[in-house]
């Protein structure tokens, strides 16, 4: 079974200053929706991300700076739960970049986590945008 969720937010900066922040993981646990995370933005690095109650170490599959990251993560195997995460960041004619927040899941647990996942006052990437949004036009 899969599932999808995305958010989407404009961003009163350039996509290399929005990319310079979402990229910051060691400031995630000041402004963002991770009490922590650790690594670094290359195709091929593993994070670990920390959010309450749970611990995961996607794999970075694409990063390019002021565009694309991507990130694969499985718990247990694919067949039991497996999420591609990406942000996109777009320039808009006006100077703003919008960020397109967006995660598949697939697997058995999809279907038990599916109200989780949809539920508003869950709403994980919308407040991720957020913050990012607040964290990188406070730098700017």
């Amino acid at each position: 079974m899969d599932s999808a969720l995305t958010a989407v937010i404009d961003i009163d900066a350039t996509p290399q200053a929005v990319w310079d922040v979402l990229t910051d993981f060691a400031t995630y646990g000041e402004w963002s929706t991770f009490t922590s995370a650790e690594g670094t933005a290359h195709v091929g690095n593993r994070l670990t991300m920390r959010m309450p109650g749970m611990t995961f170490r996607p794999t970075i599959t694409v990063a390019t700076p002021g565009e694309e990251l991507r990130w694969v993560g499985t718990l247990g195997t694919k067949r039991l739960f497996h999420g591609q995460h990406s942000f996109v960041l777009s320039p808009n004619p006006d100077g703003t970049t919008r960020l397109t927040n967006h995660e598949e899941f697939s697997g058995a647990l999809v279907s038990l986590t599916r109200r989780l996942l949809r539920t508003p006052k869950h709403d994980g990437y919308a407040a991720f945008n957020k913050g990012l949004k607040q964290q990188v036009e406070d730098r700017t």
